[in-house]
């Protein structure tokens, strides 16, 4: 549990953040994690933040330290992949997304988007036939999936020019 001084340098930050003054919300994360290191809200939050800011490296670093704080965050699992897909670190990306759709267990929109993440990034590796399992699969979640129907078009395309 953080301390009531690093809480309140927090929820100071996500109000930056809510209001679009992201440098300033990383300046208050920041303060809340010099408080309290272990503050995994707050390094996920910071993350986030300068993921805006196409910080990409930094907002890793964010997402590890919460992986290395809290190893049953599905969320920071996520936000790991989504950010590893973003650095082109497809096969990393598809690793991390595996680990996320094999543990995640709500079959809801984040699940949805985390087949569709790592179908992404196998259709990247080339790895058509397994991009479009994955596509069809979040494909049956949500039919109106409009990302995925793109890919899968994209995946198609690509297996006939092969």
């Amino acid at each position: 549990m953080a301390s009531k001084e690093a809480e309140m340098f927090y929820k100071q930050a996500i109000s930056f953040l809510n209001q679009g003054k992201v440098d300033k919300s990383i300046e208050f994360f920041d303060s809340a994690l010099n408080i309290d290191k272990d503050y995994v809200s707050a390094w996920n939050d910071k993350g986030v933040a300068l993921m805006e800011l196409k910080k990409y490296q930094d907002a890793l670093k964010c997402f590890e330290e919460v992986i290395q704080l809290e190893p049953g965050d599905n969320m920071a699992w996520y936000n790991r992949g989504y950010v590893l897909m973003l650095l082109e670190e497809y096969q990393e990306a598809v690793n991390t997304f595996d680990l996320f759709t094999s543990r995640y267990t709500k079959k809801d929109d984040f699940y949805k988007y985390g087949l569709y993440m790592k179908a992404k990034g196998l259709y990247h590796l080339k790895e058509y036939e397994k991009s479009m399992e994955l596509i069809k699969k979040s494909l049956k979640m949500d039919k109106k999936f409009q990302e995925a129907r793109e890919l899968m078009k994209l995946v198609g395309e690509a297996t006939n020019n092969n």
